[in-house]
């Protein structure tokens, strides 16, 4: 009954949402949010259909045994998954449930004893694919109604989590594998994901040791320049100025409450400037021109999360410039990890559904 009920809550929450009621309870620790009407801005037809396209092709890439083929299968299967709840679906309702649990099922058997989450034999997502693939588990927790499959979620959860505690670094980062003792060797590129997983696990009620956000926070402010550019690791900054790494800075930043620090506002700035689709210079970007959907998404939830004028701005233009990129099979350029690019694509898209409990933030740093 208690499962059933938090997946009823959740599903009243996007109604309420998409009639600009606050779905999401306030929490003791959370920042005050600075309240400001916030302008609805539609999804017009084209791209729920663009969505919708998007998918699909993402699923007819799902295996027999739940995975999305790629090269880094557990990173693919987890952006994959969200992308179909990003969508409205959950793991028990909706056009693309089935494809949500097979890969629930596919995360949970490349859970190791020491609660990393890996492909067996392989290990090629790292670090990364285990902060998506905790993020899924964090974010899809709450929609199980199958009483086996969530307390097998959970339990990895808990377990994963405690992995990323294990594996942080000295600087208060994550190296691209879990070893914590480790020399930082880009944790600005893995922390992102990190941190998100471990906000959305407590957000779902998972323990989550508080030096360890502590640690993280003041490793995000030292990776991030006065005038508001995220730097690739501990031992190269000062030397980047690229939306691929400040987009998802940004969205850490505020992920962690930090709105009010000088660093944030100015960092939503660079990215909105850096957008080739609001006049900036890809080629001057290595984030835009290198890792394109990867740099949309972080930016585009990054903006989001901001809100205001900003992301008023920023979205009709995103939209209209991804739709272009959209081929008629629903897939997005030539992906080297399978996949990969079409997820980021949709979820940048879908922002405005509010669908995932991540997406349910916006606005929050906006003035």
């Amino acid at each position: 009954m208690g499962r059933a009920l938090t997946v009823g809550t959740w599903l009243l929450a996007g109604a309420l949402v998409a009639t600009g009621a606050s779905p999401r309870a306030a929490r003791a620790d959370d920042p005050a949010p600075k309240p400001r009407p916030r302008k609805v801005i539609e999804v017009t037809p084209a791209t729920v259909q663009a969505i919708d396209r998007g998918l699909q092709a993402i699923a007819r890439r799902q295996r027999r045994d739940g995975s999305i083929e790629s090269s880094v299968p557990v990173a693919a299967t987890a952006i994959g998954c969200l992308a179909f709840m990003s969508g409205g679906s959950t793991p028990g309702r909706g056009p693309h449930a089935e494809n949500i649990t097979r890969g629930l099922e596919f995360i949970l058997r490349c859970v190791t004893r020491e609660g990393f989450i890996t492909e067996i034999g392989s290990n090629s997502s790292g670090m990364h694919g285990h902060g998506f693939a905790v993020l899924f588990l964090a974010e899809s927790l709450g929609m199980i109604e199958d009483p086996y499959l969530y307390d097998r979620a959970l339990e990895a959860l808990r377990k994963s989590v405690s992995c990323i505690e294990r594996a942080q670094n000295q600087y208060g980062g994550w190296n691209a594998t879990p070893d914590g003792g480790r020399n930082d060797d880009g944790s600005g590129a893995v922390a992102v994901m990190q941190v998100a997983a471990l906000r959305a696990a407590r957000n779902n009620g998972i323990a989550v040791n508080p030096g360890t956000i502590e640690q993280a926070k003041k490793y995000l402010l030292l990776m991030t320049s006065t005038d508001g550019w995220t730097q690739y690791n501990y031992g190269f900054r000062g030397s980047h100025r690229s939306a691929g790494l400040t987009g998802p800075g940004m969205y850490m930043l505020g992920a962690l409450g930090l709105f009010d620090d000088g660093k944030y506002e100015k960092g939503i700035k660079n990215v909105v400037r850096s957008a080739p689709f609001l006049g900036g210079n890809a080629s001057n970007d290595s984030g835009w021109s290198r890792w394109y959907y990867y740099t949309l998404f972080y930016s585009s939830l990054a903006v989001f999360q901001y809100g205001g004028q900003d992301w008023e701005k920023w979205y009709p233009a995103m939209r209209d410039s991804v739709l272009k990129m959209q081929k008629t099979d629903g897939t997005f350029d030539d992906d080297p990890y399978g996949g990969l690019y079409g997820a980021f694509a949709v979820l940048s898209l879908a922002l405005p559904y509010r669908y995932l409990p991540m997406f349910q933030d916006g606005g929050l740093g906006g003035d």
